[in-house]
C-alpha cells in the first residue's frame, strides 16, 4: 500500500486470495453475536470486505451497510448479492453519516491493518456514529499470534486483548466484555485444546490470546431509552 489514502485498503487481488471460499453462512456467528449482546437497529460493518456480514444482516431483515476502501471487494459483494448496501470508503476519510446513526459498529478484522493514528481517529468516528446505548463489536488476532503476523503482511498494527480493553475504555466506550479464543500451544489434538482452553479460563493472559476481541458500548445518556 502507498500513499495516505490507501493506508489500511487491501491491495487488488487480496479478497480473492483471502475470501473467496466462503459466504455469508460462514459469518452467522457474528450476526448472532449482535443478536445476542446488541438491540434491534441498523447495522455498520466497517472494512467489511465482500459483504458477508452485511449480507447475513440482510437476509434476516436487519438493515445494514457495509463500508471499505476497496473497489475490489465492493465489486465480489455486488456481484454475489445484487442488493446489499456496500458504499466504497477510505477510513482516513469521517463516516458519511450523521452523530448517533447506528445501534452496532462492527470491525472484524480490520484494526489490525490500521496504524496507530488512523485507528484512534477511527474509533472516534465509530463513537460518534453510535446511538447511546449502541455497541461496537471488534474483532483482531492479538500481537501473541505470531501465525497470523506472518501469514498476512497487511497486519500493521496487533494489539493484546488489555491494549483493545484499554483503548475502548479511552475512546469513551463502557461495559467492555472481551471474548477472547487461546493459542493452540499444545497442538491440534483434542486434549491439547482441551488443556488449553481450561489454563486460559483461569489464566486469560494476554500472551496466551490468539484474538483480541471484545464488544463494549456507548453509554446511556439521561432519559434515553434503552
Amino acid at each position: 500500500m502507498s500513499g495516505e489514502k490507501d493506508i489500511g485498503i487491501a491491495p487488488p487481488g487480496y479478497h480473492q486470495h483471502y475470501y473467496s471460499d466462503r459466504d455469508w453462512h460462514a459469518y452467522a456467528f457474528l450476526f448472532a453475536r449482535i443478536v445476542r449482546y446488541s438491540q434491534p437497529g441498523p447495522v455498520l460493518d466497517l472494512g467489511a470486505g465482500c459483504g458477508y456480514l452485511v449480507e447475513a444482516a440482510n437476509r434476516w431483515g436487519v438493515e445494514s451497510i457495509g463500508l471499505d476502501g476497496s473497489p475490489d471487494a465492493i465489486e465480489i459483494a455486488k456481484q454475489r448479492f445484487p442488493e446489499i448496501d456496500m458504499r466504497l470508503h477510505r477510513l482516513t476519510e469521517a463516516l458519511p453519516f450523521e452523530a448517533s446513526s447506528f445501534q452496532t459498529v462492527v470491525l472484524n478484522q480490520v484494526i489490525e491493518h490500521l496504524e496507530s493514528r488512523l485507528f484512534e481517529f477511527t474509533m472516534t468516528e465509530v463513537f460518534r456514529v453510535l446511538r447511546p446505548g449502541g455497541m461496537v463489536l471488534v474483532l483482531s488476532p492479538s500481537k501473541a499470534n505470531k501465525k497470523e503476523r506472518r501469514a498476512d503482511p497487511t497486519h500493521v498494527n496487533l494489539i493484546s486483548p488489555s491494549e483493545l480493553r484499554q483503548a475502548l475504555t479511552k475512546y469513551g466506550f463502557v461495559n467492555v466484555v472481551p471474548f477472547d479464543s487461546p493459542l493452540r500451544f499444545l497442538g491440534n489434538s483434542w486434549i491439547g485444546q482441551g488443556i488449553v482452553f481450561v489454563v486460559f479460563k483461569l489464566l486469560p493472559l494476554d500472551a496466551l490470546s490468539a484474538t483480541a476481541n471484545a464488544f463494549a458500548y456507548k453509554k446511556m445518556t439521561a432519559g434515553a431509552a434503552g
